[in-house]
């Protein structure tokens, strides 16, 4: 049985895309998936692309085109991974501003996620964010995006990276704390008619401890408006995947 130079060739510059989005993607390269896990799925996406982008890839005979070649995949795959992790970043950071409003960012504990420091709502939205992430299946399109970015470029050709990257990346970041707003608004609006209304109690009645009252107050109101904004967050995720899908193609022109 003969070896197809073209398609191994094509694999290993699959395989060199795959590994850095799965280090960069969220979930897939977070401490809670082992370096075997991340491994195999890299090899497995490889493994699937492979067959699909070698008949019109080709694949240089020297070494130093070739390495350049690898070098652009792993450049893809990083942007492609950055993209998508705005989202979990978006969740984490609407969570930040709920511990903030609450006062329950003074419990703040080591995420075993991540392994960043993080208060209650932090990590809670960074746990639903992969809970939503599977149970709505938005990992498919997450996927899929990521395979259709071999058809958009293809492993032997190199990322076009002009002078405007910077201007989107701010662009995507600005668009990430717009998101982490849209998230947490909800509960950051309950929040501040409660502030409201405890200013206005402090008024009306100065001897009542209102710090004491407030705390406690506070914390209900979020658990409660927490409860009540969880029944839109599925059909925000699905948006803010193709979002994500769609700032990734930018990037890569």
């Amino acid at each position: 049985m003969a070896l197809d130079l073209n398609l191994l060739g094509a694999f290993v510059l699959a395989l060199a895309r795959t590994s850095a989005w799965v280090l960069a993607a969220p979930v897939f390269g977070s401490r809670g998936v082992s370096s075997v896990g991340r491994l195999g799925l890299a090899i497995a996406l490889a493994m699937f692309v492979a067959p699909l982008a070698a008949p019109g890839v080709e694949i240089p005979t020297d070494v130093i085109p070739f390495a350049l070649m690898m070098l652009g995949q792993v450049v893809v795959g990083l942007v492609l991974g950055w993209a998508t992790g705005l989202v979990l970043h978006a969740f984490e950071m609407a969570g930040s501003a709920i511990d903030l409003a609450s006062g329950l960012s003074m419990s703040a504990l080591i995420d075993p996620m991540s392994g960043n420091q993080g208060a209650l709502f932090s990590r809670f939205t960074n746990l639903l964010f992969v809970t939503l992430l599977f149970a709505t299946d938005a990992y498919q399109s997450l996927v899929a995006g990521f395979v259709r970015s071999f058809s958009a470029v293809p492993p032997d050709v190199f990322p076009a990276l002009d002078g405007e990257l910077a201007m989107r990346a701010a662009g995507a970041v600005a668009g990430l704390m717009i998101a982490a707003l849209e998230i947490g608004a909800p509960v950051l609006g309950a929040l501040f008619l409660t502030e409201v209304a405890l200013a206005m109690a402090a008024r009306f009645a100065p001897q009542a401890n209102v710090f004491m009252l407030g705390l406690p107050l506070k914390v209900l109101v979020t658990f409660v408006a927490v409860g009540a904004a969880l029944v839109y967050l599925p059909t925000h995720l699905a948006r803010l995947v193709e979002t994500s899908m769609r700032t990734g193609a930018g990037f890569l022109g």
